[in-house]
């Protein structure tokens, strides 16, 4: 399903014309060759270089590259409203020129917060400053694009789907064979070929894998931990695939027998249904406190309100954290239509370890629908037992 790149940038005029500004510029805080931190550009325009420029008014729009990438973004941009400027120099040659272009001079511009270092904030600065006659004022502003992204098209939520498929097989097989002697790093590897195999890009992150009192700690560092036969494991992990992220987490216990088991099920039950009762209270203009507040008060009255540590979800989209909306105990993001999200309640016990149940959810019809398959049950093949 093609993107529709152009809807996004109405939906994006709109919102500056609401926040009063006549244009926005959005670049990226490094140069990205990771592609982790130009997801609004890309939003926008569909280009996947690692440097650009994005300059956007009521009636102009302009992607600025170098000589590197203006082939890739003639290639990549055809779909969207976006007009190439290609650069010679350095930006204080050619800022002038590329500004009034976009019919910003002496406009109040926006800057994409997340998207300009300071030292660009202050390169900007001092080229506006030496511009004759009226000077535009740059005012930075938080979550203009990413408010815009946190309602997902058609074409969004497919590959959403589809990387979160990707992630449910590759975690069904690794889990298929765990041999003994296997540690966190090693079933991390695991995870991650059969990412690969099942044609997934890579990771959206890299994974947790927490075995036995590690478990305690919320996002516990990769470790040469030995799975032990009674441990209990919590595995966070996702898939990018085609730049959209997914992230799941599962608990299990590896020997169903052991004398931990009673604790980890008494545990489980109380995060699976803490999850199961915010999803099913959730509908359009709730705030992520409220939704939070669900799932914590079904812990707190089983009595472990004091280890669930962490607010209860985040969005998910081209960033595995998109923001919004955020899910927890202050937010006061207003969950909408084709919003998606996690869910991912938790319960961490020092010394004995944790348990958390995360999926992704989707908000179609005024109520949040799973696109996450998995079950919520793991019975691993540990050792062969």
């Amino acid at each position: 399903m093609t993107e529709n790149f152009p809807e996004r940038l109405k939906r994006l005029r709109a919102l500056l014309d609401k926040e009063g500004v006549d244009g926005i510029y959005i670049s990226s805080p490094v140069e990205d060759v990771t592609h982790r931190y130009s997801s609004n550009r890309r939003y926008l325009t569909g280009f996947t270089g690692s440097s650009g420029i994005l300059l956007i008014s009521s009636n102009n729009a302009y992607l600025a590259v170098d000589g590197r990438y203006g082939e890739q973004a003639k290639a990549q941009i055809g779909q969207s409203d976006f007009t190439l400027y290609e650069t010679v120099g350095s930006q204080e040659q050619w800022f002038p020129e590329f500004l009034n272009l976009a019919g910003l001079e002496g406009k109040q511009i926006a800057i994409s917060a997340k998207d300009v270092a300071v030292s660009e904030y202050i390169t900007l600065q001092s080229i506006l400053s030496n511009l004759k006659g009226v000077k535009p004022d740059l005012i930075p502003k938080f979550s203009i694009v990413e408010t815009v992204r946190s309602f997902k098209d058609q074409g969004e939520i497919e590959k959403i789907k589809r990387s979160i498929e990707i992630a449910e097989k590759a975690f069904s097989f690794a889990c298929s064979s765990i041999p003994f002697g296997v540690t966190e790093s090693d079933f991390a590897e695991s995870l991650k070929k059969a990412v690969f195999a099942f044609d997934g890009d890579d990771f959206s992150f890299e994974p947790i894998v927490a075995s036995g009192p590690n478990a305690a700690m919320p996002h516990a560092p990769l470790s040469d931990r030995i799975f032990q036969i009674d441990d209990s494991i919590t595995v966070d992990w996702g898939v990018l695939k085609d730049g959209y992220c997914s992230d799941l987490t599962r608990s299990f216990i590896l020997d169903p027998a052991s004398g931990r088991a009673d604790k980890f099920h008494e545990v489980y039950d109380i995060v699976q249904a803490a999850q199961a009762v915010a999803i099913n209270s959730i509908e359009v203009g709730m705030t992520g406190a409220l939704v939070h507040q669900f799932a914590a008060r079904h812990i707190e009255e089983a009595g472990y309100g004091e280890y669930f540590t962490h607010g209860l979800g985040h969005g998910v989209g081209l960033d595995v954290h998109d923001y919004p909306p955020y899910l927890g105990p202050s937010s006061e993001d207003v969950l909408g239509e084709g919003m998606v999200f996690t869910i991912e309640p938790g319960i961490y016990i020092k010394e004995w370890g944790g348990v958390r149940i995360e999926d992704i959810v989707h908000i179609k019809d005024g109520r949040a629908q799973r696109l996450s398959n998995l079950a919520s049950t793991i019975s691993p093949n540990f050792g062969g037992l």
